[in-house]
């Protein structure tokens, strides 16, 4: 049986979540497939570019609602957060992908077009939208940072937050969505 792209993915995407991001190795996804891991190089021309391959897979996962431009925005903000939490680091994986221009899913597309259509130019749109994703992605590096603490025993410092992350998060989008509505 050939061994496809898909499956070198899945693959990847299973270790990222048992393992996290420090532990995602090319030997360890061959493994995992039972191939050499040079094998994977006929797939994927470097480890940055598998990265990118999953990164993009979890991109894809979130929604794309439809609605006024605010109420699909914060149901895809909801959505991807909801995302990125099901998959150990992947803020962090989905953070340094796009920081090297690696990523092929423009997870800001949908959101830039609605803000376009609701009176921001579409240069101001991509910013909004990329300033929303940035929230989204900030946000979710410190609440995996947050769980990656408890499980390996360390007592966090009090937080200056006296609220849980949804709350944090809902009043946060709001935040940068009202900042956004003040342009239109």
């Amino acid at each position: 049986m050939a061994l496809t792209r898909s499956q070198i993915l899945t693959a990847a995407l299973a270790i990222l979540d048992a393992y996290g991001l420090a532990d995602m190795t090319m030997r360890r996804v061959a493994s995992a497939l039972d191939v050499q891991p040079g094998t994977l190089y006929n797939y994927f021309p470097d480890k940055q570019s598998l990265l990118a391959g999953v990164a993009d897979q979890i991109l894809c996962e979130a929604l794309e609602p439809l609605g006024t431009w605010r109420e699909a925005i914060e149901a895809w903000a909801h959505s991807l957060r909801q995302v990125l939490l099901a998959h150990r680091d992947s803020a962090e994986l989905v953070s340094a992908a796009r920081g090297f221009q690696l990523t092929t899913h423009d997870t800001t597309r949908h959101p830039a077009t609605l803000i376009a259509a609701a009176g921001l130019s579409p240069a101001e749109a991509i910013i909004a939208a990329t300033t929303c994703l940035h929230f989204i992605l900030g946000h979710v590096t410190e609440e995996q940072a947050r769980r990656d603490r408890e499980e390996f025993g360390s007592t966090p410092k009090p937080v200056a937050s006296l609220t849980d992350p949804d709350t944090s998060f809902s009043f946060g989008l709001g935040l940068v969505l009202d900042g956004i509505a003040s342009r239109l």
